[in-house]
């Protein structure tokens, strides 16, 4: 058989398959059925498990491990540069009102990430840094968009 990059050189010239790789001279054992059958209910249980992890479950578990490992960290830009935070900002604006009730309940600081999905800042210039002051300012504002 001649290459069809190079006409005029023909495979077989310079490789010549081993018997025991040739696909069609190996032999084809029957594969157990028991075998198949629990792989096949292993896969369907993985991937029933990954569809059934919710917003809620995915935003919960990333929020518990951005607080579990940043709670001793003072700088702001420390903490919202870790993975966990980056990841509920891949969420979208489907995960503001989790974030806002997550502010109110946990006093969790979302407000950058907030400010940065919604692209708003209900917080006054004079209540910046005023914990309690930040977390109303969100807290009526989701309430005025019926998020809460």
């Amino acid at each position: 058989m001649a290459s069809p990059y190079c006409p005029q050189i023909r495979i077989s010239d310079w490789y010549e398959p081993e018997p025991s790789l040739d696909w069609r001279t190996r032999s084809r054992k029957n594969p157990d059925p028991a075998k198949l059958a629990l792989i096949d209910e292993a896969v369907a249980k993985a991937f029933t498990i990954v569809h059934q992890s919710t917003l809620e479950q995915r935003f919960r578990e990333q929020a518990d491990k951005w607080e579990r490992e940043t709670r001793h960290l003072s700088s702001p830009t420390q903490k919202i540069m870790h993975p966990s935070y980056q990841a509920v900002l891949g969420m979208g604006t489907e995960v503001v009102p989790l974030m806002l009730r997550d502010l109110a309940h946990n006093r969790a600081e979302w407000f950058w990430a907030l400010s940065y999905i919604t692209h708003e800042n209900p917080i006054k210039r004079e209540d910046a840094g005023k914990m309690d002051k930040m977390i109303t300012a969100w807290v009526n504002w989701g309430e005025k968009r019926g998020l809460l």
